[in-house]
Order: structure tokens, then sequence, then C-alpha cells
């Protein structure tokens, strides 16, 4: 799906998501990642829904947002109580969503200047 909205280019916005791909300004991703307006990070060691722990979520909390938004591949599946529990512990939301609505979800809120977290879950292609 690509995203056809024009934006200052020193911030980070998804310009187009396809399965196992996101295109983040100029820079092709193909695996899990993360990044906020300022900050991408291209590697990412979550790489399954499933290995979600809350030293991932430290990762992403570490860029101090107000909410994360949790991309977890090509359907929505919901992490662990407990992992929703650690966000809210730090006062930090956290929203789960498939992929291509989580950079769509991520577009909109940085249009409105949100301190928030895009984080994409991409499992590796089976061999």
């Amino acid at each position: 799906m690509k995203f056809t909205e024009h934006r200052d280019s020193n911030v980070y916005a998804v310009k187009r998501y396809e399965s196992g791909e996101v295109k983040i300004n100029d820079q092709v991703v193909n695996q899990s990642c993360f990044l906020n307006q300022k900050e991408l990070v291209r590697e990412w060691s979550c790489n399954h829904i499933s290995k979600l722990e809350e030293r991932h979520l430290d990762q992403l909390m570490s860029l101090n947002p107000e909410v994360i938004i949790l991309g977890t591949g090509e359907q929505q599946v919901f992490p662990e109580p407990r992992l929703f529990a650690h966000c809210a512990r730090k006062g930090i939301g956290l929203e789960v969503m498939n992929n291509v609505a989580a950079c769509r979800t991520y577009n909109v809120l940085t249009t409105e200047d949100r301190e928030v977290v895009l984080a994409l879950i991409m499992e590796p292609e089976n061999d």
C-alpha cells in the first residue's frame, strides 16, 4: 500500500508498505524495525509476536513515546496481557494492529506532532 503524503524530509514517515517490506522516507527495510519522527532503527530483534518480551518494549520506550503502535505482521495478533501492563505501568499506551494499519496510524499521529513509536514485526521468509 502506497502512502502519498508529502512531509518534511527531516521527519521519518512511511511512504509505502508491502508484505515484508516498508519504505521509510527513501530507505527500504525488509526486517523488523522501529522508528519515531527523528530516529529509525532498521534492525529490531523481535521477528514474531510470540517472541515479544519486555526488553523489546523497553527499546521502544527509550524513545519516550506517548504511545507505541505495534504492527504484528499481515494479521493483527495480540501479545500477552502482561506486556500491555508493562507499558501501562510506564504510562505509555500500546496499540496493536496489522502492519498496514500500523503504518497508516503512525503517519496520521505524526502529522499531529504526537510522540509515537512505530514498531513493525516482519517475520523472516521460510526457507
